[in-house]
C-alpha cells in the first residue's frame, strides 16, 4: 500500500514567504510612522527597534541580518544608501544622526554609536552626560566583523575598516583603516 503526501513547498519559496512575511510587518508596525521602506528591503530575521516611532530611511535593495538592533533617538536619524548590508548582531545607536553611504557591506557585530558616555576617574559614568557627534560613512566601504565606530567618525568612500578595529576621528577617501586605536594602514589607491 502506497501512502500520499501532500507536496511540500520548496526551501526556497517558503525563504521568500518568509522575507516578505518579515517586511510587510516591519512596514505596518515601524517605517509606516517615518518612511516605508523599499519593497527590495531584506529583513532576515528579527529586528530590534527602541522607540517607534522612529526616523530611518533606507534606500533600495538593503540588508538587515537577525539581530540588528537600531536605537534611535526620538530627534535623531539614521540614513542607509542603496545596497546596504547590515550583518547579524550589528548595533547602530543615534542621538544625532548617522549616514551610511550607498554599496557599504558591514560585518558582523559592528557598533556604530554617534554618542558615547563622558567619565571621570573615581566617579562612574551614570550622570556624568554623553559625547554626541554625527557619524558619516562613505559609499563603496566595507567595515570588518566586531568594529567599533564612535562618536564624530568620519569615514570616507572607497575605505576597508579591518576587523576588531576601534574606530574615531575623520579618515580620507581609499584607504584601509585597522587597529584599536584605528589609523591608516595603507593607501588602497596605490595598491592595486
Amino acid at each position: 500500500m502506497t501512502r500520499r503526501t501532500l507536496p511540500t513547498l520548496g526551501f526556497g519559496l517558503a525563504r521568500r514567504i518568509g522575507l516578505i512575511l518579515r517586511l510587510l510587518r516591519y512596514q505596518i508596525t515601524v517605517f509606516v510612522w517615518h518612511r516605508p521602506v523599499p519593497a527590495s528591503t531584506r529583513i532576515y530575521g528579527r529586528l530590534s527597534l527602541a522607540y517607534v516611532p522612529c526616523r530611518l530611511s533606507l534606500g533600495p535593495r538593503c540588508s538587515l541580518g537577525d539581530g540588528v538592533t537600531l536605537n534611535i533617538g526620538r530627534e535623531a536619524r539614521i540614513e542607509l544608501g542603496a545596497d546596504v548590508a547590515l550583518n547579524s548582531g550589528c548595533t547602530l545607536v543615534a542621538s544625532d544622526c548617522i549616514r551610511i553611504g550607498d554599496r557599504v557591506a558591514i560585518g558582523e557585530y559592528v557598533s556604530i554609536r554617534d554618542q558615547q558616555h563622558h567619565f571621570r576617574a573615581g566617579h562612574g559614568v551614570l550622570g556624568q552626560g554623553y559625547k554626541i557627534a554625527p557619524v558619516e560613512i562613505g559609499e563603496n566601504t566595507w567595515i570588518g566583523r566586531g568594529v567599533f565606530i564612535g562618536p564624530g567618525t568620519r569615514i570616507g568612500a572607497n575605505c576597508i575598516v579591518g576587523a576588531n578595529s576601534v574606530v574615531h576621528g575623520s579618515f580620507p577617501d581609499g584607504v584601509l583603516i585597522a587597529g584599536a586605536p584605528a589609523r591608516i594602514r595603507r593607501n588602497l589607491q596605490d595598491h592595486p
